[in-house]
């Protein structure tokens, strides 16, 4: 996820959190004020009947012209209660329905006479005033809050996009060429100007350290032939003399085996940097179908040489971009594995399908587990004379090509499995 949309979010959810909380505060707030009007103008209903009584002999309902109803009840001379402020709900004949009213009760006397006094004023009015006053405050805020959003957006497009555009460059940048060398555009901030400073310099580093590590790697593999070519050629006239034993002969073959091994060894080594170092870009589609195809015919001899059984499922073409020599590398490995580790008179199955490529053998457990089989110099029997790399080989290749891997062993199967991710 991008850092500018994670920054919106979060900002997004701060705007809503705020919005939720003050929505409540301002709620609470304005009925309190509200309320608090309500109870002085009661209070003060209080005051002025409570001053008119004293006027007066009696008390009717006409002396006192309120907005809204008054009650009173006649009530012995020597009763008297503490003033109660509480709201109710009551039926109101102009709103037809049951709406909230607040209310006070008081006692207050006349010159002759002591009266229980209520007077209610209805609170609907309060709450439509409270519910319009929040929603167009709510209203101003929540577009408040939407032009900040845009603007925090905005403008921080505009101060990240120097280091977006670093990103690009590095996503476009092949260090494979010599002649290309990693610039970034200038830009006012003295953050990101410091950034592409230091990439600069790093990158040119890295640069420069590649080519000669790459250099040094192909010039040492190729140095090497030559004196592992030299060493056979008098190997092999030493086993060519007539003056040799039977010992003797057998040390000059070990050795010409090993040396044999020795250059194999450095070819397999150079390949897997050269598929590390992206050094095989050009892909191709290319038919996994035909390319086992091709290299079942070419183990042919050898099949039949074990006497191994065959058996060949097509469910659909699978088809992969990678390179052509990458392809070919990767199934001349999983064929000559499936040969090479598999039992006299074993077998070998081969399913195909759109998505999956499943290629399964019968053998012996491997010495190690499944996964661990796929670092370098690991064997499924450490007395075998073979290096060790293929099936590092294979996952360097499949990485390279975008697929994936799985080796399971289950009832006596090797089973190397390759997906489209």
């Amino acid at each position: 996820m991008k850092l500018l949309t994670i920054t919106n979010r979060y900002y997004f959810i701060s705007i809503l959190l705020f919005f939720i909380v003050a929505g409540v505060i301002l709620f609470f707030l304005l009925r309190y004020h509200l309320d608090d009007e309500l109870n002085e103008q009661l209070l003060g209903d209080q005051q002025r009947i409570t001053f008119a009584m004293l006027q007066r002999d009696t008390m009717n309902k006409p002396q006192f012209p309120l907005r809204d109803d008054l009650t009173f009840q006649r009530r012995p001379l020597d009763f008297k209660m503490e003033t109660q402020l509480f709201d109710t709900l009551m039926y109101d004949k102009t709103e037809k329905d049951i709406v909230p009213f607040r209310m006070i009760r008081f006692t207050a006397k006349t010159r002759q006479a002591n009266y229980l006094i209520t007077v209610k004023r209805s609170m609907i009015e309060t709450d439509d005033l409270v519910i319009s006053i929040l929603i167009s405050l709510m209203v101003v805020i929540g577009l408040f809050s939407l032009i900040l959003l845009w603007m925090n957006s905005y403008f921080s497009k505009k101060l990240w996009s120097p280091f977006l555009n670093t990103i690009m460059r590095m996503k476009s940048f092949d260090i494979n060429k010599h002649e290309q060398a990693f610039q970034t555009s200038s830009t006012r901030i003295q953050e990101f100007t410091d950034l592409n400073t230091t990439l600069e310099q790093m990158i040119s580093r890295i640069q420069s350290d590649y080519f000669r590590m790459k250099e040094f790697s192909e010039n040492a593999a190729h140095e090497l032939q030559t004196p592992i070519a030299i060493i056979n050629t008098k190997l092999e006239s030493l086993l060519q003399t007539s003056e040799l034993n039977e010992e003797s002969a057998g040390l000059i073959q070990s050795a010409m085996e090993n040396s044999s091994r020795m250059s194999k060894l450095i070819q397999t080594l150079l390949m897997l940097t050269k598929i590390e170092n992206r050094q095989f870009d050009a892909r191709e589609k290319i038919s996994m179908n035909e390319v086992i195809k091709k290299y079942l015919n070419l183990y042919d001899e050898l099949i039949r040489e074990k006497k191994l059984k065959v058996e060949m499922k097509e469910e659909g073409e699978f088809v992969a971009e990678v390179h052509p020599q990458l392809a070919d590398i990767l199934i001349s490995n999983l064929i000559s594995n499936a040969i090479r580790h598999n039992k006299l008179e074993g077998s070998i199955h081969v399913s195909i399908s759109p998505d999956k490529i499943s290629i399964s053998n019968s053998g012996n457990a491997p010495a190690h587990s499944t996964q661990e089989m796929f670092a370098r110099f690991k064997k499924g029997n450490q007395s075998s004379e073979h290096l060790g790399l293929g099936l590092s080989l294979v996952k360097e290749i499949v990485q390279a090509a975008n697929l994936s891997v799985q080796y399971t062993f289950h009832e006596g199967e090797h089973v190397l499995e390759l997906k489209k991710k």
